[in-house]
């Protein structure tokens, strides 16, 4: 059985990582004169707005939305700073001291926002990113039943192979050795929106599944299970796939690893699934829980 499995957010804690991010973004704009005081709330004020549209905000790519801000805290911060940045550039003068300082550092807010995701990356290893010990202990079961993992996930597969490495896993680089039993796929870009969409509604959303790069890997991979904590960059593909080629696909498993910050619509699509879809779809509560529902089709 070959599983196809998410990194971030699905195998590690990204909550503790959210907050070392946001503590770099209000750490470095203190540096630039902008205070903890004067930062946190124009944040949280960012984040409360964003989130009464969440589908208005989220990841961007080529001009649409890939994922919805309230898929994901990492999410929180991408929207949040970018509401924050559309009024220091628009010229608003609530935010005349934000954009001052910014101007004197000769930075702008996303320049901030990406150097800081850069350096949480970077951290040294450690419990807060790397994989939890029961989801260590699942892959090892996996693994002794002769079951192939391929771990997919938009970070570089270097990064994911030193975190599991970390937590005594012996994973490789797809591209080192495409055959192997235990792999890392990075850079799958999951959320790279191709130039025509495909807007396919999953319950009371509309998610653009005109992904190609991903498409990609899914047609190569042929996995029987698939694991993400993201609905729209991890599993609305999928679903779609074996809905249309369900001679293919109709034999996936799919999970939604849920976390305290997963919305209750994505659970929602997981419960009830497309009619004509031929997909088994289950709530992945607790990873120690995969090993049985897997065995229980």
């Amino acid at each position: 059985m070959k599983f196809l499995i998410d990194f971030d957010g699905t195998l590690t804690n990204i909550q503790s990582e959210y907050q070392k991010d946001y503590e770099l973004v209000v750490k470095h704009m203190a540096d630039f004169g902008v205070s903890a005081e004067r930062f946190k709330p124009l944040f949280d004020r960012a984040i409360d707005e964003i989130m009464q549209h969440p589908t208005q905000y989220g990841w961007p790519d080529n001009g649409r939305l890939s994922a919805f801000c309230d898929e994901d805290v990492f999410m929180h911060i991408i929207a949040g700073i970018m509401m924050i940045h559309e009024h220091v550039i628009s010229g608003d003068e609530a935010y005349s001291d934000i954009r001052q300082a910014l101007d004197n550092a000769g930075v702008s807010l996303m320049d901030v926002a990406e150097s800081c995701h850069q350096a949480m990356s970077r951290e040294p290893l450690d419990a807060f990113n790397t994989p939890q010990p029961e989801v260590v202990s699942v892959l090892r079961t996996l693994l002794d039943r002769d079951c192939e993992i391929v771990i997919a996930s938009n970070s570089g597969a270097q990064r994911i192979t030193e975190k599991l490495k970390f937590v005594d896993l012996k994973p490789v680089a797809h591209e080192d050795n495409p055959s192997a039993r235990f792999r890392v796929r990075g850079d799958a870009r999951k959320y790279a929106l191709d130039d025509v969409p495909n807007p396919v509604v999953f319950g009371s959303r509309t998610i653009d599944v005109a992904r190609s790069h991903y498409a990609k890997i899914i047609r190569e991979e042929r996995p029987q299970v698939i694991i993400g904590d993201v609905f729209s960059l991890d599993l609305a593909l999928p679903i779609e796939m074996a809905r249309r080629e369900p001679m293919i696909y109709g034999d996936m498993q799919i999970y939604l690893r849920t976390r305290p910050y997963t919305p209750q619509w994505a659970i929602d699509n997981i419960l009830n699934p497309p009619d004509d879809c031929p997909v088994t779809a289950r709530i992945l509560n607790h990873f120690a829980d995969l090993p049985s529902l897997v065995l229980r089709r």
